[in-house]
């Protein structure tokens, strides 16, 4: 069997790192627990590190500012495992505090940063830790954002077109994002025969989450653009670093988190 070539000449490489994510998310899930307490911990803990290596200016040698923003991300994910998510985000908003720092552009960045990853990390604990479709709610925002990546992957390859916004992500076309809410439209049709909400609601619930998934995966694009790199770290292969991989999954989850909250 040849390697795919030209336009899809990454496709193996992505594959089998997707794989190797999904299964191990998989199993660590399915055991629950301090189990997810400590996958969340560590995927914060990587994505804070990778963050804060992209903003530059020295802070990338600042182990001293990367051990608090782990301190919160620990202390955040427990207290919201061990009494509920709203502490856990008052938690990361004083962390915000004790990133403080006489530079505020830089303070600002470190800030921002810190609550959006550690934000995500909260969610997706609440999520879970849902009574009786916890478990189901962390399969569809998943699901969702792994197919509408996919969708985008091979329409935008296949049939490519118009870019969205080449000056930030260069790659991304409006077939793409058609092919990534078509295949997030299906899905949540599917869902919608076997989960909480009816057909109509999955639907729609499912292509906000869509939605949100491709505005996470343009934050981060910026960001990088405005760092100066390509990825965020070479840690995986065929996707750079965890931040590259989960981008649209960090804004995914927590849209989710405020659907669910206010509709499921």
């Amino acid at each position: 069997m040849t390697a795919p070539s030209g336009k899809f000449a990454d496709l193996g490489t992505r594959v089998l790192s997707a794989i190797a994510m999904i299964v191990a998310a998989t199993v660590l899930f399915e055991l629950g627990g301090l189990w997810v307490v400590a996958l969340l911990i560590v995927g914060a803990s990587v994505m804070l590190w990778e963050y804060r290596n992209m903003l530059g200016h020295g802070l990338e040698k600042d182990n001293q500012t990367l051990a608090v923003m782990w301190v919160i991300a620990l202390l955040g994910i427990l207290v919201t495992y061990w009494i509920n998510w709203r502490y856990g985000l008052i938690v990361a908003g004083i962390g915000t505090l004790a990133l403080y720092r006489d530079d505020k552009v830089q303070w600002a960045w470190l800030a921002a940063g810190q609550f959006y990853i550690n934000a995500a990390s909260i969610a997706m604990m609440a999520i879970f830790l849902t009574p009786a479709d916890g478990l189901f709610y962390v399969f569809w925002v998943v699901l969702i954002v792994a197919l509408s990546d996919i969708g985008g992957y091979f329409a935008g390859r296949l049939i490519g077109g118009p870019k969205i916004w080449p000056a930030v992500s260069p790659k991304k076309t409006w077939s793409g994002t058609a092919g990534g809410w078509v295949l997030a439209i299906v899905a949540g049709a599917v869902l919608g025969l076997f989960g909480p909400v009816g057909v109509l609601e999955s639907v729609l619930i499912s292509l906000v989450v869509a939605l949100a998934a491709q505005g996470g995966d343009f934050l981060e694009s910026w960001i990088k653009r405005r760092s100066h790199v390509k990825d965020a770290s070479d840690i995986i292969p065929g996707h750079g670093g965890l931040l590259d991989r989960v981008d649209g999954l960090i804004a995914a989850i927590m849209v989710f988190s405020v659907l669910r909250t206010a509709f499921l």
